[in-house]
């Protein structure tokens, strides 16, 4: 059979069909090109990221140092003598009320010692006492003398100025008169010596019972540190307060300072603060400060700072408005903002962990349904808000959670 010959108007057709159908598979290979870039193209949705809309306003510029939870009262009790303890009444976290008994300590020795305290002063005060009696038994037998050693001295005068009549008259001779004048001179003498010697035994005296009562007092006064280190011995709460820790270990030995219980008022707190020492001029107390303790805020005032440098620290007390806040604990970690100054009418956004300090950054800003990259410059911060310099107006949208899965991009579509 022969093959038949295919006419020219039928190869025109099939040659037509070969290209609508090669023009139809390239159509569909761009549309299916198109769509996968559409899905591809990089989208962020709102509902994913935080946002800030940049305004203008007041900000308060803040220092940052880290702090932590202290209770605002707390006393520490130490062993006011070497010895040991012998009970333990009291456990950590129990609530104390005033003059209850904490612990028990071995005393016996301090007892003995407190009595021979006792006995020493007794001892110096019978010394004292029995001093003064002889001193003043001795002066006045010295003072009798003067007396008698004076009206000697007096009759021996007259009888000088009687035989100087006799002698006058001659009845009587100028050797009795000599010897009349040697013995009123003798007497004389005597009785300035006598005078001389009461005089230095009155100081002597005096002096002496100086000494006695001074080593009295002394005495006294040892006895009243004895008397009241033995009233510290007994280990009673000063107050009302939670027992924050106490040296359970019956039968140890310790010496005097050691630490035996930590008291402290739970119910109120304060907080214990850091900052770095560049920033020693640009505080003090009385300054504002604003604490954040978990998701809370709390404000307070800056009480006290150490004039000392630790490890580039400088250590200070904030006292809280709200001492008695729930979220506050013992020991917890919070951030603190010491406010530095103010600014008004400063273009700002929020404050999240993107910033670290002045100076140049890439942020996220959403215009027209699209999020874009841009250089900014930001400024000085709050606790909870950053100052921009230039790159953004008020009004815009800027993305302020972590965008970094993103740093390939430079421009987002935004749902």
């Amino acid at each position: 059979m022969m093959d038949r010959k295919i006419s020219d108007k039928e190869l025109r057709s099939r040659k037509r069909n070969r290209y609508l159908k090669i023009g139809a598979l390239l159509a569909g290979c761009v549309v299916a090109v198109v769509l996968i870039v559409s899905v591809m193209k990089p989208v962020v949705s709102l509902d994913d990221v935080e946002v800030s809309v940049a305004e203008s306003g007041v900000l308060e510029i803040s220092l940052n140092a880290t702090g932590s939870v202290v209770p605002f009262y707390e006393e520490v009790i130490a062993s006011p003598l070497s010895t040991k303890i012998l009970e333990v009444y009291k456990k950590s976290g129990e609530v104390l009320h005033k003059g209850d008994t904490i612990l028990k300590l071995d005393l016996s020795s301090a007892n003995v010692d407190f009595q021979v305290e006792k006995d020493d002063i007794e001892i110096k005060k019978c010394k004292l006492e029995q001093y003064k009696t002889t001193a003043e038994s001795d002066i006045k037998d010295l003072g009798m003398q003067i007396k008698i050693s004076e009206m000697q001295l007096r009759r021996t005068e007259a009888l000088l100025v009687n035989e100087h009549y006799l002698d006058s008259i001659g009845a009587s001779t100028k050797d009795k008169v000599r010897q009349i004048e040697l013995e009123y001179e003798v007497s004389k003498l005597q009785f300035e010596q006598l005078k001389l010697k009461f005089e230095n035994l009155q100081k002597t005296s005096a002096s002496n019972i100086k000494v006695y009562e001074l080593d009295y007092k002394i005495a006294l006064d040892k006895f009243a540190i004895k008397k009241k280190t033995l009233g510290e011995a007994q280990i009673l709460a000063p107050g009302d307060a939670t027992l924050s820790w106490v040296n359970d270990q019956v039968g140890s030995s310790v010496g005097v300072g050691a630490q035996l219980a930590i008291l402290a008022d739970l119910s109120r707190f304060k907080v214990k603060a850091g900052i770095s020492d560049i920033y020693a001029g640009d505080f003090s107390v009385g300054s504002d400060v604003e604490v954040r303790a978990g998701s809370q805020v709390l404000s307070g005032k800056v009480a006290n700072v150490v004039p000392s440098v630790s490890n580039g620290l400088i250590s200070f007390t904030v006292l809280l408005d709200d001492a008695s806040n729930d979220v506050l604990r013992s020991g917890l970690n919070v951030d603190v903002f010491v406010v530095k100054s103010i600014k008004e009418e400063t273009v700002k956004i929020a404050n999240r962990p993107y910033y670290s300090r002045p100076g140049d950054y890439v942020l996220w800003v959403v215009n027209d349904g699209y999020a874009e990259k841009r250089n900014v410059v930001l400024g000085e911060s709050s606790y909870g808000e950053v100052e921009v310099i230039d790159g953004i107006s008020p009004g815009e949208v800027v993305v302020v959670s972590n965008m970094s899965r993103y740093r390939d991009k430079k421009r987002l579509k935004v749902k």
